[in-house]
């Protein structure tokens, strides 16, 4: 309970801040809760931790693109050197910004969805995807199902190895194992349909 209250507050936090700074501080934070509970081998509490950093990154985006366009409208000499001395004093790189501008260009729907696939989503791989979406002629929105199926599927084929289907079944109780035997076909119809439509294209 007190780990749910801590991620409301901090996203909160990250909604209501006003200054990159406060973002970024928020933004630290969490990646240090994220590499303690790594170590502590607490997957719940890395995948909010990462949540936190991903939405704090995404906000001091958006706020670094809105500070630097006056900036980028000026033709000064001097306007390049104050962008890096602001960049420094806040104690963020040349590298994070551009980065966080990247994500701060992410959809917001396409953004949540990423957000629910804890296992693959990262700074890197979302601002990736988005590339790739636009880059095949998107409009750099993703089906937020699209995604989910993706990410569940990669989930599969990373834990399903080892797991005996037969030995798996056992475990279950008598409603789990009527809704399998259900569900199943689904499944293999919807996929059966999918690989076809990738074959085709």
């Amino acid at each position: 309970m007190g780990d749910l209250i801590r991620y409301d507050a901090m996203c909160t936090a990250i909604a209501e801040a006003h200054r990159v700074d406060e973002v970024k501080d928020i933004r630290d934070k969490a990646l240090a809760m994220e590499m303690y509970a790594r170590q502590a081998l607490n997957m719940d509490a890395e995948h909010q931790a990462k949540d936190i950093r991903l939405r704090a990154e995404k906000k001091a985006g958006d706020m670094l693109k809105e500070r630097d366009r006056p900036i980028r409208n000026q033709h000064s000499a001097t306007s390049h050197d104050v962008t890096l001395q602001t960049l420094d004093d806040m104690g963020i790189s040349r590298n994070q910004s551009a980065r966080w501008q990247a994500l701060a260009d992410v959809p917001d729907d396409a953004f949540e969805a990423e957000l629910t696939q804890p296992e693959t989503a990262s700074t890197t791989g979302i601002i990736q995807r988005h590339r790739e979406t636009k880059s095949n002629g998107g409009d750099g929105k993703m089906h937020p199902f699209a995604l989910w199926i993706w990410g569940r599927l990669s989930d599969f084929e990373k834990k399903s190895e080892g797991n005996d289907p037969e030995a798996m079944l056992g475990e279950m109780t008598e409603t789990m194992r009527r809704d399998v035997c259900r569900q199943v076909p689904l499944v293999i119809d919807y996929l059966s349909r999918l690989g076809a439509t990738d074959d085709d294209s």
